[in-house]
């Protein structure tokens, strides 16, 4: 009996000390996603230490590739400011204020000793985030893309325009007219052969998938034109005023100002080289021959009649 409780004793105490052994650090977070703009707390645990003074938080970069440490003032901390540790009751915490999308982690837990092992670092973990970015409306099949709120088009012929967003998931999207109840459910919108009928303000919408009520908008204003504002040749649509001088007016009056300044700057160096002293031939005819024996010759403002001695 006696062998058999200090069997049993040994056991315990055995496992106990294996389970200390491997003792290890994890962080607990959400569990579910959150929403961009939420404040998310994390907590560093140990499951065989209370005190976790000798304990930190680190983000990965996917930028530096390395793991920062975010308790220490670096100057690379100004891009994590809505970052907050705290150690309150030997608890480490990490406050996450308006997260966003590029703050979503990972994160891991490590130790700060001289000597790390495996049980000083936990695993990471990656915050989901969801979220839903401005819309932009791309104007297709053109030579110029962008879109500005009004887009003016020939009568007869045809407009397409995509609508894009940025999000944690592909959203749904729809267009619709304004004062219509005409819908497509599409992230393209075409109107082909359109007519005065077509004008009107046409509005984009986004929606996420896995939150109805997170929605983006996006809206441009259809003019339809029945003489061309613009060249044909070259141009896909008309531009409005603004975007001639922007695109056409601007870049040309810059050319014109950098052709000029080069010639300028041609015509002034051209200039100071003919205001050089030339070498007169006149100069050089009015010099002394050179007689035997002498060894160079000097100025004369007489010209000489006597030859040259061989």
């Amino acid at each position: 009996m006696e062998s058999r409780g200090f069997l049993s004793l040994l056991c315990v105490v055995l496992s106990l000390a294996s389970h200390t052994a491997h003792a290890r650090l994890y962080i607990s977070g959400p569990q579910s996603p959150v929403l961009e703009g939420e404040d998310v707390l994390l907590e560093c645990l140990s499951d065989s230490e209370t005190d976790m003074r000798n304990y930190t938080f680190q983000k990965y970069s996917t930028w530096m590739k390395s793991w920062i440490q975010l308790d220490v003032g670096r100057f690379m901390r100004c891009w994590y400011f809505a970052v907050n540790i705290s150690r309150n009751d030997d608890r480490l915490l990490l406050h996450l204020s308006d997260i966003s999308e590029w703050q979503n982690g990972p994160y891991r837990c490590v130790g700060t000793g001289n000597q790390t092992t495996d049980t000083d670092v936990s695993e990471n973990i990656t915050i989901p985030v969801i979220y839903l970015q401005d819309i932009y409306l791309q104007k297709m099949h053109s030579w110029y893309t962008s879109m500005s709120d009004v887009l003016w088009a020939e009568e007869g012929s045809t407009v397409e325009v995509k609508c894009t967003a940025s999000s944690s998931q592909d959203p749904y999207y729809e267009w619709s007219q304004q004062d219509s109840d005409w819908i497509l459910p599409s992230d393209t919108l075409t109107l082909r052969n359109i007519d005065k009928g077509s004008e009107g303000t046409y509005v984009c919408q986004a929606r996420h998938p896995d939150m109805y009520s997170l929605v983006k908008t996006r809206s441009f204003q259809l003019r339809v034109s029945p003489m061309p504002e613009m060249v044909a040749s070259g141009f896909s649509g008309y531009m409005s005023l603004e975007n001639i001088v922007l695109y056409i007016a601007l870049p040309a009056a810059m050319l014109l100002i950098l052709i000029f300044t080069f010639l300028f700057i041609i015509l002034r160096h051209r200039k100071r080289q003919m205001k050089k002293p030339q070498i007169s031939l006149i100069d050089g005819e009015k010099r002394t021959p050179i007689y035997k024996g002498s060894l160079q010759s000097m100025s004369s403002s007489t010209s000489d009649t006597q030859p040259l001695v061989m």
